[in-house]
């Protein structure tokens, strides 16, 4: 009697799950416990695939300045040295000229500085629209990586409940097979309940093993995700789903980076449209020149100056600025038809995850019934299998049927989780 009320205590805790299955991961393998909100964090900080998508945002940005480049003026200077063969002089009237000195020195500062540019502004705007749409698609990336960590956190949760529940299921066997072993000594079973007790210990270590190489290959993954060393213990989310639906699709369109950055790329290709239209007018720019230098010129001066204006039209370049245009225009109808067929994604994901997140909740609330039932048959076999009424296959098919519902409800806390999730980045409030 005394093993019997053991395996009545041990399967107790297999029936606790929750934070019992928390504090028993944290004592048995020990490390910092690392939060939902701190991984989202290092993930942040120092995911290797989160360094390059805002190194290529650098690189977008980095466009706007060369945008502004064709609105500020240029200036160069240049300075010469020449050694000619022989001195060249000139006396008209008895005036000498030095026209060409042994040593030669020459220097110069050229200056332009566009006034009227009717293409660069609108070029200039697509250029900050290109970049807009670049920092949104860095958003979406890191968007998609968060909820991958969120989804992988989750996962390593639930794996400690499941290795939890397959560690009591050897304990509530081991325990199992004493007992057999002991009334087969007293001669009150056969050698065949032995041999069943012996066999369901070593179908449950082994799918121990299972259980703990599938937290450890999640746990690898989410340190490779957030760059965090190993071991780390991570702490079950505690926080009420958000219901959405689709009539919230306006905030989440606000809130949505990939429909931003198709109305930034919408943006960028209608004003490189308009770039190439005004590329049909002309342009006007200054223009300013010095020059100093240690020989004579006609004017008896050894320095120049020059300022003056410019008007560049090109009348004909074989139907390029058109055929851009036209590209551009083409572009745009193209990422407004993407921004419709995204708007009505959102709306049915809205719409569909709701309702799956309803789904999963019912579930979860049929897993918790679930595994009371089990634990209520499992008690009930239990007096029936000392009472000799019931054989022990039947005990052992009621304590499998425990650890499967404790397993079933492990997956059902992470099928709600994961369905949160997703409800919120449909919405656009995650991360």
């Amino acid at each position: 009697m005394r093993d019997a009320r053991m395996i009545v205590v041990v399967a107790a805790l297999v029936a606790a799950g929750g934070p019992v299955v928390q504090a028993a991961a944290e004592a048995a393998e020990g490390g910092p416990t690392v939060t939902l909100e701190k991984a989202l964090e290092l993930a942040r900080q120092r995911n290797r695939s989160v360094i390059a998508e805002r190194a290529r945002l650098a690189q977008a940005q980095a466009s706007v300045q060369q945008g502004w480049a064709a609105l500020f003026p240029t200036l160069t200077a240049q300075g010469k040295y020449t050694h000619n063969n022989a001195e060249a002089r000139f006396n008209p009237g008895g005036m000498p000229f030095l026209i060409q000195p042994v040593n030669q020195w020459d220097g110069s500062i050229n200056g332009t500085a566009p006034l009227i540019v009717p293409a660069a502004y609108p070029a200039l705007e697509a250029v900050k629209a290109s970049a807009r749409a670049a920092d949104a698609n860095f958003q979406v990336s890191e968007a998609q990586l968060l909820l991958s960590v969120a989804q992988t956190y989750h996962a390593a949760a639930v794996s400690e409940e499941v290795v939890l529940a397959r560690q009591s299921n050897v304990e509530v066997n081991q325990a199992t097979l004493k007992n057999a072993q002991v009334r087969f000594g007293a001669g009150t079973v056969t050698k065949v309940d032995v041999d069943r007790a012996e066999l369901a210990l070593v179908q449950a270590q082994q799918a121990e093993r299972t259980a703990r190489f599938g937290r450890d290959k999640t746990y690898r993954a989410l340190a490779t995700l957030i760059q965090q060393p190993l071991p780390f213990q991570v702490r079950t989310p505690n926080f009420p789903p958000e219901m959405h639906d689709e009539r919230d699709l306006p905030r989440a369109l606000e809130l949505r980076p990939e429909f931003r950055a198709l109305q930034e790329s919408l943006r960028s290709s209608t004003e490189t449209a308009n770039a190439n239209g005004w590329r049909w007018a002309p342009g006007l720019s200054g223009f300013g020149l010095a020059r100093k230098f240690n020989y004579d010129s006609f004017t008896l001066k050894r320095y120049a100056w020059a300022v003056g204006l410019q008007l560049d039209w090109t009348l004909f370049d074989g139907g390029n600025r058109d055929a851009q245009r036209h590209l551009a225009r083409a572009q745009a109808e193209e990422t407004a038809a993407r921004a419709d067929v995204l708007r009505d994604s959102i709306r049915d994901d809205l719409a569909d995850g709701r309702r799956d997140l309803e789904t999963k909740q019912q579930g979860l609330q049929v897993a918790e019934r679930s595994v009371e039932l089990a634990r209520e048959t499992l008690a009930l076999v239990r007096v029936q299998y000392e009472a000799g009424t019931v054989t022990q296959v039947d005990l052992l098919q009621a304590q499998d049927a425990l650890v499967n519902t404790q397993q079933q409800l492990a997956q059902a806390h992470y099928d709600v989780a994961a369905a949160d999730l997703t409800l919120r980045h449909a919405a656009g409030t995650f991360p």
